[in-house]
């Protein structure tokens, strides 16, 4: 008995010591954490009760310095790393203060991953190329086999970069790297490179189609892979670098047909690659954005209506049931595809020039194109005020129309040596300063200011970049001048006066000839005329604000004036890389803009949308009512009071300033600057013409809605469907409801009251 009581008393102490030590408290959690992340931390507590406080760095709660962390044990990791890239995050008894546990998180900046090289291989010397991946910062440097290169920051997904390959590398793969410096810093994957002893084989590319697309959960979308550079064309691919995908960020199939996953991911973009099986390193991808089921937001009329009035001048019956038929990507690749629609020349009168303007806006079928050519006529300005035949505007609206799919870069060359810009903003006969003349800035300034780049540096989402509070300039007026002088020598054909008969020439002995220096690029001396422009062109194109500044205008004009900075740098992405590591394709960019989850929002936002300039508010309603404007209509002058004159924009700025805010608001509204009272109420006598006198110049009936004017409430249903897509509110509905009833006169008197304030209504006058 007495060894038993001592075997007793011995496990009765072994149990008092292993119950002290189990009190010790346990964190998990302990590891790597990037800027602007959060890490679940989760703690063992054999005490009771087992709750606890965090702490971060002996701060309850944490900081913004070294991150935060809640009641739950989630850690947020701060928005800069900290001096001590490490942090301690401590998790104390509630009941005894005493016991607590500690874990290390390591905070570092957000890792950049390099996918591929543009080309693949290197011959030895000098070398340049293209490193494809994402999470590239200004201040990133490269390697080639652990020797830095020469890094030109071009986007968040590209770097420009210089090297040399030696003799000792021939015959091998080399190593490329990106490396971020300072605190924090993450070194990229690794992208193998071939050096050879002569002139590398082409590059192995991957082209995917299409670039971006929206869709529903649980909708299917066919991607197609084009493999250029070897004779193999398979690729594999991937979903989030997920071969295959999953069920939280969809599937895809070897054959490239992808499913939405069920629900709405956090983030809702998904990136889909295609790898090619030659070269594991050549790949591209497309951005997926998935979008709640529709049913929310609105019905497939109203979907397919407002693509209509992003896509084109407004929705017809026909084009509602093709959209329904093809679905957005389907009816955008038909549009893409469609034939031109050849824009003629008349002779001697800008008159007739306006006329068929209006006409091949309403009625040409390929409508993405005549929209994409609109909204870059108000970005790239001429105006008939100045240039008074029709020889003088109708090749630049060519130049707009042939571009519209093109490339901004070839758009911006035709421009610029086109002899009608050459007029508008004097570039012809330019010449190098001297006895004869000097260089005339005109066409420099606003080649700068309207057309590429603005005044003030963007960031890829369109907002400003600043010092001190202060927003910095894109350039100085000495530039301007040095910009003007590269531009110097070109003059009309056969050096005429005047003659337009086709793009100017170069005339050597009036281009400035001296060295260049401008926007960080430098021009040598002894080039010609064509050297320097291409050089000056080129170095314009890569400045970073290109993309965010062209793509806010075409945003603004298209879909909304108040895009959110995401969709304004989800959109640049693709006008910085369309995938295929193309910059400035505007198809891409086009199809970004229509496909963005933003603009398939069937949901109106308190934000969203844009006002109706006069061509495109008239000409949609021409289009809703069956008809068009002819193309020997007479009503420029009718356009003209409404503070629109067809191709007779007041500036350089176009009609509106493209900056121009809603009065009394922060919110941007460039078509509201003509919309003052006087003109809205024009805007309405305009309307109530069409309707009530449509005459020859608008072929439109209104004998359907004088059918349903013995039931009123179908008469309104009616004008709701045509032109609000069943978006007419109660309110609304009762007001014209009570004003039809109201009216004495016949069945065509009813119909016109319920379309006249249907139209009048702001309701109509915003498209959103």
């Amino acid at each position: 008995m007495n060894v038993f009581r001592h075997l007793l008393r011995l496990w009765l102490l072994l149990l008092a010591c292993g119950g002290a030590m189990a009190q010790n408290i346990t964190v998990y959690g302990a590891g790597h954490v990037e800027i602007g992340t959060s890490r679940q931390m989760t703690a063992y507590v054999p005490l009771t009760p087992n709750t606890v406080t965090w702490s971060v760095n002996g701060v309850a709660g944490g900081s913004a310095t070294y991150g935060t962390i809640n009641a739950s044990g989630l850690y947020l990791a701060p928005a800069a790393v900290p001096a001590a890239n490490s942090v301690k995050v401590r998790a104390t008894s509630t009941v005894d203060p005493t016991r607590f546990g500690e874990a290390t998180l390591t905070v570092s900046r957000i890792k950049p991953r390099l996918w591929s090289t543009t080309p693949t291989s290197v011959a030895v010397g000098s070398f340049t190329m293209t490193l494809n991946g994402e999470n590239f910062t200004p201040d990133v440097v490269s390697k080639f086999d652990n020797v830095l290169m020469k890094t030109t920051f071009v986007s968040a997904t590209q770097l420009q970069v210089s090297g040399t390959a030696t003799t000792l590398q021939v015959g091998r793969s080399v190593p490329v790297i990106v490396a971020q410096v300072g605190l924090g810093a993450r070194l990229s994957d690794t992208v193998m490179v071939a050096v050879t002893n002569g002139t590398p084989p082409p590059p192995v590319t991957v082209a995917v189609a299409p670039s971006a697309v929206s869709l529903a959960v649980s909708s299917t979308q066919a991607f197609t892979a084009n493999v250029s550079g070897s004779s193999n064309t398979a690729v594999s691919w991937s979903v989030n670098g997920i071969a295959g995908g999953n069920a939280t960020v969809g599937t895809i199939t070897a054959a490239g047909l992808y499913t939405a996953p069920a629900a709405v991911p956090s983030p809702a973009s998904v990136t889909v690659r295609a790898t090619a099986a030659a070269n594991g390193t050549a790949n591209a991808q497309a951005t997926v954005t998935i979008t709640a089921a529709p049913g929310g937001g609105g019905s497939a009329d109203l979907a397919a209506s407002r693509l209509l009035e992003q896509a084109a001048f407004g929705p017809t019956a026909a084009a509602v049931a093709r959209v329904k038929q093809l679905g957005v990507n389907g009816w955008l690749n038909e549009q893409f595809t469609m034939a031109e629609t050849a824009i003629p020349v008349p002779a001697n009168d800008n008159r007739i020039a306006q006329s068929q303007y209006l006409n091949r806006l309403s009625a040409a079928p390929d409508q993405l194109r005549q929209r994409v050519a609109y909204a870059l006529s108000q970005i790239i300005v001429i105006s008939i005020n100045k240039n008074n035949y029709p020889d003088q505007i109708v090749p630049y609206l060519q130049i707009l129309s042939r571009n519209a799919f093109g490339n901004y870069r070839t758009l911006l060359g035709e421009i610029t040596t086109s002899p009608q810009m050459g007029k508008y903003l004097d570039l012809a006969r330019s010449t190098k300063p001297g006895a004869g003349g000097a260089a005339n800035e005109n066409y420099a300034r606003e080649l700068l200011q309207l057309f590429t780049i603005g005044l003030y540096k963007l960031n890829p989402d369109g907002s400003t970049q600043t010092s001190g509070g202060v927003p910095v300039a894109t350039y100085t007026q000495d530039e301007v001048q040095q910009l003007a002088r590269a531009l110097t020598g070109w003059v009309y054909i056969n050096n005429e006066w005047e003659n337009f008969t086709g793009p100017m020439v170069p005339r050597e002995a009036n281009h400035d000839t001296a060295a260049k220096s401008f926007l960080g690029c430098n021009l040598a001396a002894g080039q010609t005329t064509q050297q320097d422009t291409n050089a000056a062109l080129d170095c314009i194109f890569a400045h970073p604000n290109v993309g965010p500044f062209v793509v806010t205008r075409l945003i603004r004009s298209l879909v909304t004036s108040n895009p959110s900075p995401a969709y304004v740098q989800r959109v640049t992405a693709v006008f910085n890389n369309n995938g295929s590591g193309v910059r400035g394709d505007l198809r891409a960019t086009v199809r970004a803009i229509l496909t963005d989850a933003e603009a398939r929002n069937d949901a109106a936002t308190p934000t969203g949308g844009r006002l109706k300039d006069p061509i495109f508010h008239i000409l949609s309603i021409a289009r809703a009512l069956g008809g068009s404007i002819s193309a020997t209509n007479q009503q420029a002058w009718s356009f003209s009071r409404t503070g629109q004159t067809p191709l007779a924009p007041p500036s350089v700025f176009g009609f509106y300033s493209p900056m121009f805010r809603v009065p009394q608001s922060s919110l941007y509204g460039p078509e509201f600057q003509i919309y003052s009272p006087t003109e809205a109420v024009l805007r309405g006598n305009f309307i109530w013409q069409i309707l009530s006198n449509p005459g020859s110049d608008f072929p439109i009936s209104i004998q359907s809605f004088v059918n349903l004017s013995g039931n009123t409430a179908a008469l309104v249903e009616a004008c709701n469907q045509t032109f609000l897509y069943g978006r007419m509110p109660a309110e609304m509905r009762t007001s014209i409801t009570n004003a039809v009833n109201a009216q004495q006169g016949d069945n065509r008197d009813k119909a016109l009251t319920a379309l006249y304030l249907t139209l009048l209504s702001g309701q109509h006058a915003i498209q959103y």
